[in-house]
């Protein structure tokens, strides 16, 4: 994504309004309309190309299983180009993980948020922020001590933000199909880097929830219920054509299976997964999440997933498996 040349979001949306616009073809018009210069064109139109496929033509997807979160979350990030490709010096992180709820088979592992950090350090960024805005009806600072989130920050010396509490939102314009405007906390619109960092689940209204809809956690409680009432699915992917995940790692060392995103039958996954295209990740992540219900065609379920569909057709990134390379790690 642009974010890696140093280009700020801000910049990065007044370019190309999302995603949308690279897939569309329409990056000249901003050239002509006097948005940004020759330059500015050249990388968006170079980096545009590159979103969607970290190898050739096809977009990477790490899955690596074991038992111990720190090698599992540098094996996965490393198969897929390493952090240096994500995060370069300088540059200011934010980490978002599933904080939604106050239980913690409902939320990112600490262990894994852990290792998100200390793998995002190495890379040297200026600034790392690990920030939230929980689901409706929950208080998001009582979640991180509750879950063990603070704990985490706190030992690892990173900024921890309840967006609730201590951020503002603002308005960006998008490009979606039912969005034009979506407001989201200025942390989110100043980041060079979002790093989603999901735990694979199920949702009740969404099928699953995975990086693509983690990114709700970015938005006031009033934007998460417009998207209930203008249609979920297609806000999800509208969201996610201007705020995709430079990077999504997915938690799926529990896998809450059959229902969710707050309680359901909690299952070994034993994995942790990850892609710079949330579109692929989802599809793979939501494919285990299936196979591990037994149900009879996982894939195609996950095919059949409603936001992850409408991303891919918004050019959010790919659902088409034969431009996914899924590269698997196992124990022995």
């Amino acid at each position: 994504m642009v974010m890696r040349l140093n280009l700020s979001r801000r910049i990065f949306i007044k370019l190309a309004g999302g995603l949308a616009l690279a897939s569309l073809g329409l990056g000249a018009l901003g050239y002509s309309l006097g948005w940004f210069s020759p330059w500015e064109q050249a990388v968006f139109e170079k980096e545009s190309r590159n979103t969607l496929r970290a190898d050739g033509e096809r977009s990477l997807v790490s899955f690596v299983r074991g038992r111990d979160a720190r090698e599992m979350v540098r094996a996965a990030v490393e198969i897929i180009g390493g952090i240096e490709g994500v995060v370069k010096p300088g540059s200011r992180v934010l980490i978002k993980p599933n904080v939604g709820f106050n239980r913690v088979e409902a939320v990112t592992s600490p262990e894994i948020l852990g290792a998100v950090i200390e793998l995002v350090k190495e890379a040297d960024p200026a600034d790392i922020i690990v920030a939230e805005s929980a689901v409706r009806g929950y208080d998001t600072s009582s979640n991180f001590d509750r879950v063990g989130v603070r704990e985490v920050a706190r030992e690892l010396g990173v900024r921890l933000i309840d967006l609730d509490k201590e951020d503002r939102a603002v308005k960006t314009k998008i490009r979606g199909r039912v969005l034009q405007e979506v407001s989201v906390f200025k942390q989110a619109l100043d980041a060079d880097v979002i790093i989603s960092v999901p735990k694979l689940k199920r949702h009740s209204q969404a099928v699953v929830t995975i990086s693509l809809k983690n990114m709700m956690g970015i938005m006031p409680d009033d934007q998460k219920g417009m998207f209930h009432v203008l249609g979920l699915d297609q806000c999800i992917a509208d969201l996610n054509t201007a705020f995709k995940p430079d990077l999504a790692i997915v938690d799926a060392i529990e896998v809450m299976t059959v229902s969710g995103p707050g309680m359901g039958k909690m299952v070994p996954g034993n994995a942790v997964l990850a892609s710079r295209d949330p579109v692929a990740l989802d599809l793979v992540a939501a494919e285990y999440l299936f196979k591990l219900e037994g149900h009879a065609d996982p894939l195609r379920a996950a095919m059949n997933v409603p936001h992850i569909r409408l991303a891919a057709e918004l050019g959010v990134g790919t659902n088409d498996i034969s431009r996914i390379e899924l590269i698997r790690r196992e124990p022995g």
